[in-house]
């Protein structure tokens, strides 16, 4: 039977069969996944931008999905859920990174600094940075802060957080740059452009 000719509903009632065919309902996920492969493919693509990474967090969201696949109630179509599950992973894997960049950071600021020419500026320069951790955590919305830190730090565009973030109101990821950068911009104006700016 060629299962590539099934619906996603009747490869989804195959897969969860209770009691039946272990081997027919393995046949039936694999089906199903195999289809989405290339959609999920191309969702990671738009979330990271990096096609090594974005291979890599497809495998990722496409385990997650198949060890869920009996928590899928079918309120929504089985590609809205798969969806879902992708931007879950994309999410909680950005997140990550940017706590495990964030302690870098700081590891780097913790380490001393060679009494070479100029030191002090690398002073000016590390306080400035500690400092500017500091506001976006207590200037910014916790979402102003990650948007600004994916596009800023991570190199994302703008579309590619509003969709990655789930973002509905009508400027996107936009409105969050916009409104961090001017809270930042008011801490930090005169540093901001002595420096050429941080953006």
């Amino acid at each position: 039977m060629d299962l590539d000719q099934h619906t996603d509903e009747q490869l989804l009632d195959r897969a969860r069969q209770a009691g039946g065919d272990p081997e027919a309902a393995a046949a039936a996920r694999e089906a199903l996944f195999r289809r989405y492969h290339p959609k999920v493919a191309a969702w990671c693509l738009r979330f990271c931008r990096d096609r090594d990474a974005a291979a890599d967090l497809a495998q990722e969201a496409l385990m997650r999905a198949h060890e869920r696949l009996d928590s899928f109630r079918g309120d929504s179509r089985f590609s809205t859920w798969l969806y879902t599950v992708t931007r879950r992973v994309a999410i909680n894997r950005a997140e990550a990174e940017s706590r495990r960049r964030a302690s870098s950071l700081d590891e780097l600021a913790a380490e001393p600094l060679d009494p070479a020419e100029g030191a002090d500026v690398e002073v000016e320069r590390g306080e400035v940075l500690a400092a500017f951790r500091d506001a976006m955590r207590e200037d910014l919305e916790p979402l102003e802060a990650q948007v600004l830190y994916l596009h800023y730090v991570d190199g994302m565009t703008l579309p590619a957080i509003t969709d990655h973030l789930g973002l509905e109101n009508r400027s996107g990821a936009k409105a969050f740059v916009v409104a961090g950068r001017r809270k930042l911009e008011r801490r930090f104006g005169p540093w901001l452009r002595r420096e050429g700016g941080l953006w």
